[in-house]
């Protein structure tokens, strides 16, 4: 069912720990793990240091998300929009009469 998701992330590999739950390991460390979520057909994901990755409707989506949470954060960098927020002033300035 993941197992083939491996290729999503670099050495990411997948292990069935119960009927409903699945590790991934990121060159052996713990990178998260998905699980059968409280509603039916939901899938909740949660990131190898904790972090809610959210309920997906599938277990490739779930997958996905703890793949990308196990990135390293210079390519989650790289991967994002270089949009930037125009910079103004950080607060109205105050005018005295």
């Amino acid at each position: 069912m993941l197992s083939t998701l491996s290729s999503s992330a670099p050495a990411l590999v997948w292990r069935q720990a119960d009927a409903d739950f699945f590790v991934a390991t990121l060159d052996g460390q713990y990178a998260g793990f998905v699980t059968t979520g409280s509603a039916p057909a939901t899938f909740d994901a949660e990131s190898g240091h904790g972090a809610d990755l959210g309920t997906h409707a599938s277990p490739d989506a779930a997958a996905a998300a703890v793949a990308e949470a196990a990135r390293p954060a210079s390519a989650r960098r790289n991967a994002r929009s270089p949009r930037r927020r125009a910079r103004g002033p950080a607060s109205p300035q105050r005018v005295r009469a």
